[in-house]
C-alpha cells in the first residue's frame, strides 16, 4: 500500500479521575476476604481510579479530546473528518435521544466530523472502530484525520473487579487516526469466540474460560502473520491491563522475552475498559520508536482483537 494512503495512529491521550484507591481498601469496602486482594495483586492489580460524582462521562470525553488537541497543535478541531465513540460497556450508552458522539461533537466544535459509535464488542470496540475507519478512509480519499474516543465508568461497584484477573479504572481516551501517519496500522484482526459464555454471572462475579489463553495466543499469531512478520520481529507487546499471569504465559508461548511486554500499567492504573490501548501507547512512547509494536485487547463474551503498529527507523 502507498504510505501516503495508509492509515496509522499519530497520537493518543487519556484522562483519569483524581481519586485513587488500592485493591486492599476496595476489597475491605466490598467485604471481600483478604485473599481476594492477594489474588488481584498476583495478577498485577494494585490500584485504580474512580469517579466521585464530580465527572460525567461527557466531561471525561471532552477532557480527553481537549488534552489530545493541546498536545497536537498541528491538529485543529475543524480538520477532523470523523469521530468514533466506543461504548465498551453497554451500560455507559446515553439514553435516547442523546448520544455521546453527538454531545462531544457539539461541545468540542467538531463541525466537520461525521460522528457515530461502535458497541457490543466490549473492550475490543476500539479495534473494530479502527477497522471501520480504515475502510472509510479508503472510500473517502479526502479524509485525513479521525478520532476514536472511549469513555467508561463503573456504574456498580460490585462489577469493578474482573474476578481476580484485574480491576477496572474509570477514565477516557482519545486516539488520533491519521492518513500517512508514521506509525502504520497493519495486521488488524478481530475474533469472536462462537462458544457460548456466561459473561457476568448472576452474583456479579466473573467465570474464567478455559479457551481464553489459547484463543488470545491464536489471534496474536494471526495479527503477526497478517502483518507479514514473525514473532521475533515484535519489539513491544501492549496488552489490555488484565490477567498479568496469562500474559506472561502468552509471551512464553510466543517465545518473546518478557521484557518486551509493557506491563507497567497493570498495577499503576488497572483496566480502563477499551482505553487500555490508547493509555499504553501514550505511556510507552512506542509511537516515537521505530519497530513493530503489537496492541491487543479482549473482552467479556469472547471478543478478541489486535493490530500492529509499524514505524520505520529515521
Amino acid at each position: 500500500m502507498n504510505k501516503t494512503n495508509s492509515v496509522g495512529i499519530a497520537h493518543t491521550a487519556y484522562v483519569l479521575p483524581s481519586h485513587v484507591m488500592n485493591v486492599e481498601a476496595w476489597c475491605e469496602e466490598q467485604q471481600w476476604p483478604g485473599e481476594q486482594a492477594a489474588a488481584l495483586r498476583a495478577n498485577g492489580a494494585d490500584r485504580f481510579h474512580r469517579v466521585q460524582g464530580d465527572h460525567t462521562q461527557i466531561d471525561l470525553g471532552v477532557r480527553a479530546v481537549r488534552k489530545l488537541l493541546s498536545e497536537c497543535p498541528s491538529l485543529n478541531a475543524e480538520e477532523i473528518d470523523a469521530l468514533v465513540i466506543c461504548h465498551t460497556s453497554p451500560c455507559n450508552a446515553l439514553p435516547m435521544p442523546f448520544t455521546l458522539a453527538g454531545e462531544l461533537r457539539q461541545q468540542l466544535g467538531l463541525t466537520r466530523a461525521l460522528a457515530w459509535s461502535i458497541a457490543h464488542q466490549q473492550c475490543v470496540s476500539p479495534i473494530h472502530a479502527l477497522r471501520v475507519l480504515r475502510a472509510m478512509f479508503a472510500k473517502h480519499q479526502a479524509w485525513q484525520n479521525a478520532l476514536v474516543v472511549c469513555v467508561d465508568t463503573v456504574l456498580r461497584e460490585d462489577l469493578r473487579a474482573i474476578g481476580t484477573a484485574g480491576i477496572h479504572s474509570d477514565g477516557a481516551s482519545a486516539m488520533w487516526v491519521q492518513r500517512g501517519a508514521a506509525a502504520r496500522l497493519t495486521g488488524l484482526q478481530t475474533f469472536n469466540d462462537p462458544v457460548a459464555v456466561h459473561g457476568i454471572l448472576p452474583d456479579g462475579r466473573y467465570e474464567p474460560n478455559d479457551n481464553y489463553l489459547w484463543t488470545l495466543i491464536s489471534v496474536i499469531r494471526r495479527v503477526i502473520k497478517d502483518a507479514g512478520l514473525k514473532p521475533g520481529d515484535v519489539n513491544t507487546v501492549l496488552p489490555h491491563n488484565v490477567n498479568l499471569s496469562a500474559w506472561r504465559q502468552a509471551m512464553d508461548a510466543l517465545r518473546l522475552p518478557q521484557e518486551r511486554l509493557f506491563a507497567h500499567n497493570f498495577s499503576r492504573i488497572g483496566h480502563v475498559f477499551g482505553s487500555d490501548g490508547a493509555v499504553n501507547l501514550a505511556d510507552s512512547a512506542v509511537l516515537e520508536e521505530p519497530g513493530h509494536h503489537l496492541v491487543f485487547a479482549s473482552g467479556i463474551g469472547g471478543c478478541f482483537g489486535g493490530f500492529m503498529l509499524s514505524k520505520e527507523g529515521v
